[in-house]
């Protein structure tokens, strides 16, 4: 590209690795289609004053929120989009090469990814029990302003997330995050059991490479792997289904490698 895109993400005790379910997305996206771009540093409270000035609108349903702005954001040469989606669809418009790696079953692949995030990572999502053993645990390796704003806007939704932590901790004593885990992805193994194969790849398809429902899916565990860790995650993906989810975030693990 002519000119260089600048990736505004979370800062983190583990920057300059993308860690939201979100933000990876976009990272996997950029990392995968070989764009040179400047990764943007922000930390959760000064999100709200750094997006309005490159010109972003939050969402007219938003509006009276007060989380209105959100990560990921990418500058582009006509300007900053935000939301890992509409950046997903911009980086396709740019050239038929990006949107055939993206999308390349074209409407089937559109229509996957809205599949998953409509019908797949609600229940995987509700058998997890995401906020109190995912969710919970995000402010532990943020930086310190970050972690400050994450407690003070989700404790009145969630409750204290300490209490919550230590309650799920003190649950996993019985029944270890590994076998949560493996109950929790049955919905994504139907998922791609689902999908029409058009090759003996492990990728959506049947595909040899990833495409972005895939990188929806791998976004979404490096954030669970980012908040408890990598060893009983990847081994109840491990356990399951052959190990054929195991396969496609090992599959990707080079792509959420940060640029140089």
């Amino acid at each position: 590209m002519s000119s260089e895109l600048i990736f505004h993400d979370l800062t983190s005790q583990k920057w300059p690795s993308a860690w939201s379910p979100f933000t990876a997305r976009t990272a996997l996206c950029l990392n995968f289609l070989e764009i040179t771009y400047r990764h943007n540093e922000i930390s959760y409270p000064d999100i709200a004053s750094v997006l309005p000035p490159l010109g972003v609108v939050p969402a007219p349903e938003d509006k009276d929120e007060e989380i209105q702005y959100t990560l990921p954001a990418v500058t582009f040469s006509d300007g900053t989009i935000m939301g890992s989606g509409a950046i997903a669809d911009k980086l396709a418009s740019i050239s038929s090469d990006y949107d055939k790696k993206l999308f390349p079953q074209g409407q089937k692949s559109r229509d996957a990814v809205r599949k998953f995030e409509k019908e797949v990572m609600r229940p995987v999502a509700r058998s997890l029990k995401l906020g109190p053993r995912v969710k919970a645990f995000v402010p532990l390796f943020l930086d310190q302003r970050g972690a400050a704003y994450f407690v003070r806007t989700r404790e009145p939704d969630m409750g204290n997330l300490e209490k919550l932590r230590e309650q799920v901790l003190e649950e996993e004593k019985e029944k270890g995050l590994q076998a949560h885990v493996e109950e929790a992805v049955v919905p994504v193994l139907e998922f791609y059991d689902g999908l029409e194969k058009e090759g003996d790849g492990v990728f959506a398809f049947g595909g040899k490479e990833p495409q972005y429902v895939d990188f929806v899916f791998v976004a979404l565990v490096q954030w669970w792997i980012c908040c408890r860790g990598e060893q009983e995650i990847m081994a109840g993906l491990e356990n399951v289904g052959g190990g054929r989810l195991a396969s496609i975030i090992k599959g990707c693990v080079k792509l959420l490698q940060p640029t140089k």
